[in-house]
């Protein structure tokens, strides 16, 4: 995962919390990488790479071959 380099952060203070005014364009690239950091800290998402790991040891899954339209099982 990379960084992401804020250019000149503005910040306010609204009641008694401060607030940080960023482009609209870097915090996407912020929202992006916190999406893919919480997508990789997450159990849900461990245990279907494993449990997909392990389909792909036992020979069962499949291709589909756009060619043909049929499937083929994938060999590892």
């Amino acid at each position: 995962m990379g960084t992401v380099n804020l250019k000149n952060p503005s910040q306010l203070k609204i009641g008694k919390l401060p607030v940080v005014i960023v482009p609209l364009d870097q915090w996407r690239e912020v929202e992006a990488k916190l999406e893919d950091y919480e997508m990789m800290c997450s159990e849900k998402f461990r245990k279907s790479i494993a449990a997909s790991r392990n389909q792909a040891r036992q020979g069962k899954l499949h291709r589909l071959d756009l060619k043909t339209g049929n499937f083929k099982k994938l060999s590892f």
